[in-house]
């Protein structure tokens, strides 16, 4: 909280435009909502049906019942490598059918996470995400988001102040349901101040309302394993929230990464918000992990938050944070295997917090003037 004093437009010293980035893992929506799924839960998922598509990629591992987190890495490892290199592909596998069964997979996914928890669907009639009884936890969450983002002005169209940005891992929708409800005015929206790395044509079926974003006024919400209301549009995006049928969803899958042996950026979108990560984490003075386990799958990830500090000299003036219940030793450990020289906790200054999210908001929220 220091820091966010510091680095305000009405701070001690006149300043640029600084950036925070929130880098938030299944730990932060956990901190939201205690049911969101965290660690391998969200894909072990049932079998199907005698007869089905997921029926049959299922007895390929010689299980009926249920696909394990392990056979799902295994088995999206092995479409990766029919999709990549034609000549491996099984007898009965095509371009065609490992298309379908990745559709299939990724709405079994969405099945499972509506089945462990909820997902905040937009309200087209008040066109906003809706949040009637928000907790204790998710009160503090709250008044912190809503605090940070006092702290930046743009004013006469210059910014200055400590500006809040969002790279998460996660699919669901816990940071627009943040963002739309830190808004003063009710009848306002995130969607016109918060730019997705991509610019979708619609959202829903309204067409998306900032084309284009003035640099004054707008934050990042970066989603690099892609997002359950992503949808490819022709050559574009949209962004659906709504509750959709099980058909629907193997007829137009959301853009989701799912976990692999070898993860696959192939698909446009990960090609187009890449680049954004990387700049976003380059031009940032302040990093936040929060609840992310930096899993070993991720090496791409890890390489993009690497560019936070790429070298020992770029973290002189930076300050990383990592807030997460794993205990302080396993967390550093985690991160000296990104950033080599971390361990003097100087460059850059190293904060490790060994609790979850709401805890962290709420002592904060005590520290706010």
């Amino acid at each position: 909280m220091k820091l966010v004093e510091l680095f305000s437009y009405e701070g001690p010293i006149q300043r640029h435009l600084t950036n925070i980035i929130f880098m938030t893992g299944a730990g932060f929506s956990k901190a939201w909502e205690p049911s969101s799924p965290v660690g391998s839960g969200l894909f072990t998922i049932g079998g199907g049906p005698p007869g089905s598509l997921l029926f049959t990629l299922a007895d390929l591992f010689g299980t009926e019942g249920e696909i394990s987190y392990e056979q799902f890495r295994q088995l999206v490892y092995q479409l990766d490598m029919y999709e990549r290199y034609p000549d491996l592909r099984s007898r009965y596998f095509d371009a065609q059918n490992i298309a379908m069964a990745r559709s299939v997979l990724r709405q079994a996914v969405v099945a499972k996470f509506q089945e462990l928890s909820q997902l905040s669907h937009f309200d087209k009639q008040s066109s906003k995400f809706p949040l009637p009884n928000p907790t204790s936890a998710q009160k503090d969450i709250l008044n912190f988001f809503h605090y940070l983002g006092t702290r930046s002005s743009g004013a006469d169209l210059l910014s200055e102040g400590l500006r809040t940005q969002f790279i998460t891992t996660n699919y669901d929708y816990v940071i627009e349901t943040i963002l739309d409800n830190i808004i003063p005015d009710s009848t306002d929206s995130l969607f016109n101040y918060t730019y997705r790395g991509i610019t979708p044509t619609e959202v829903g079926t309204d067409p998306y309302p900032s084309p284009l974003h003035g640099h004054s006024l707008v934050d990042h919400l970066l989603k690099l394993n892609g997002g359950f209301e992503i949808l490819a549009d022709g050559s574009g995006y949209v962004l659906d929230y709504s509750t959709r049928s099980a058909n629907d969803l193997v007829e137009r899958p959301p853009v989701l990464i799912l976990p692999s042996r070898e993860q696959q950026y192939t698909d446009p979108y990960f090609k187009a918000i890449f680049p954004k990560a990387v700049r976003l984490m380059r031009e940032s003075a302040v990093l936040v992990l929060v609840g992310y386990s930096l899993p070993d799958d991720d090496a791409l990830i890890r390489f993009i938050i690497r560019q936070f500090a790429e070298e020992r000299e770029d973290g002189f003036g930076k300050y990383l944070f990592y807030v997460d219940p794993a205990k302080n030793g396993d967390k550093l450990k985690k991160l000296t295997q990104i950033f080599p020289w971390v361990e003097d906790q100087k460059f850059p200054s190293l904060f490790l917090y060994e609790a979850g999210f709401a805890e962290f908001a709420k002592e904060c929220r005590h520290l706010m003037p």
